[in-house]
């Protein structure tokens, strides 16, 4: 008789969910890009459609505080990608998530510069700009608190996971940058 031998990813010992919560993770990182995305075409076609609103809000934006923001956030990327690999987890995360929460601290900065000038503008081109920062604005929140939680007790996999969507936030914030600041 021939005995039949289960492949090795259905035997008893091998944990059979990882694929399904790395599956999710991707799920929910390229949903996040599809939303952001249909976001930030929809403010290029607002912005093609009415050239002078667009010429209004973008002087009416603090580029500067930008471009620090964005510094502190990319900066805060590479100690996520350091945690990710194991060198000092813990403080790599409190590293970055100090990173994310200084973010956090220039965006609300920045927004008290600009609510003034931008009230002033008088298109739906200024919902979409605080629609689109203020959504990210939270998610680099949420995402930075989580990141001390797991800092508390890291583990490989949860570190991955976490590294691997506040890198999703890096990239959603380097395609707002052109599109919005510097379009």
């Amino acid at each position: 008789m021939n005995a039949h031998t289960p492949p090795a990813s259905l035997t008893v010992g091998q944990p059979t969910s990882e694929g399904g919560m790395e599956l999710l993770l991707w799920i929910l990182i390229w949903s996040e890009f599809a939303v952001f995305g249909a976001f930030l075409v929809a403010f290029l076609i607002l912005g093609l459609i009415d050239p002078p609103a667009l010429a209004k809000l973008h002087g009416a934006l603090d580029l500067p505080l930008a471009g620090a923001a964005t510094a502190i956030l990319l900066t805060s990327g590479f100690f996520a990608a350091r945690a990710a690999f194991g060198r000092r987890p813990r403080w790599n995360l409190v590293a970055a998530a100090l990173g994310g929460l200084g973010f956090v601290a220039l965006k609300l900065v920045a927004y008290s510069h600009e609510i003034p000038a931008i009230t002033a503008v008088e298109s739906r081109l200024v919902e979409l700009y605080f629609l689109i920062t203020g959504f990210h604005l939270a998610h680099v929140l949420f995402v930075a608190l989580i990141m001390l939680a797991i800092a508390w007790r890291p583990t490989p996999r949860r570190t991955g996971t976490i590294a691997a969507i506040w890198h999703a936030i890096d990239l959603v914030w380097l395609l707002i940058l052109p599109i919005i600041y510097l379009g």
